[in-house]
């Protein structure tokens, strides 16, 4: 069994205040958030390669179903 060793000598362990300040970025906290919650605004046809692949699929469908 493993022996630990416990650090009973520092017993003051509360943050300091500036630490506390760091943290209290709130309008970063929630702007980090909303980065990764939401969509990005720029619609999906208005993306070069998103609209080349759906216009060449749509082509491809419409040469099968031309064929039919």
């Amino acid at each position: 069994m493993r022996k630990f060793k416990l650090n009973k000598e520092n017993k003051d362990l509360s943050p300091t205040e500036a630490q506390i300040k760091r943290q209290k970025d709130f309008s970063r906290l929630h702007h980090d958030y909303e980065k990764l919650t939401k969509r990005g605004k720029k619609p999906l046809y208005k993306d070069p390669k998103l609209f080349i692949l759906l216009f060449l699929l749509g082509l491809i469908a419409f040469l099968v179903f031309l064929e039919y």
